[in-house]
């Protein structure tokens, strides 16, 4: 089993942060970095590698803003909108000067007010439409790191978020029961594991927090 394309670490990195020098418990410790990382992505509900999503679906939810599921945003391509409220492949591009994107935090604002002239004030603000799945994006979101290919999280400015994950790694790998040559389906089981050491370790806690994804709005 090779360590996934978005693992958060290297195994030469968990091994060096462990004091491993063998290669006895490489099989292992692929398993576990790739369980790790999947645990972690779920608990902050974001992917960290930069990656492209396009045409992702979302609810309108009918407030000025809408928080994309992923952050933080390098460059976003469009917005758009259905043409109807009707489950139909019908889209409308809308105009980017419409709405501001704020890069860091991956929340789109709709910009414009409407005013009355008489009197100078606002008296419609447009929001996005409370319809199911009525607009969608395309953007690129995510950190500037390979773990594969020898770009890491500390190399972009996360290095406390790889130290949690070679602590969780770690935690697991010395939990770990019966053989080394641990099943594919019994990794999920560490998921456990994992909870119960956030929940005990207040250092995991506030680093893992630091970068969860906030709720939508």
């Amino acid at each position: 089993m090779p360590i996934s394309s978005y693992a958060l670490t290297s195994l030469a990195r968990q091994k060096e942060f462990m004091g491993i020098t063998s290669s006895d418990y490489d099989t292992i410790l692929t398993s576990l970095i790739n369980s790790t990382t999947d645990f972690i992505e779920r608990y902050c509900d974001r992917r960290f590698i930069s990656t492209v999503y396009t045409n992702e679906v979302y609810d309108g939810t009918g407030s000025s803003q809408l928080l994309l599921k992923q952050f933080p945003v390098t460059t976003f391509t469009s917005l758009q909108k259905r043409d109807t409220t009707k489950n139909e492949s019908s889209w409308t591009t809308l105009e980017s000067e419409d709405y501001f994107v704020k890069l860091t935090e991956g929340i789109i604002i709709i910009s414009s007010n409407i005013y009355d002239g008489w009197t100078n004030t606002v008296y419609y603000t447009p929001n996005f439409s409370r319809y199911p799945q009525y607009y969608r994006a395309t953007y690129t979101a995510g950190l500037a790191f390979d773990a594969v290919t020898g770009t890491y999280l500390e190399d972009v400015g996360a290095g406390d978020l790889e130290y949690a994950m070679w602590k969780l790694t770690t935690t697991a790998f010395n939990q770990r029961k019966g053989s080394d040559d641990v099943a594919s389906e019994r990794i999920g089981e560490y998921s456990v594991t994992y909870r119960k050491e956030v929940s005990m370790d207040t250092e995991l806690q506030q680093i893992l927090s630091f970068y969860r994804r906030p709720p939508s709005f």
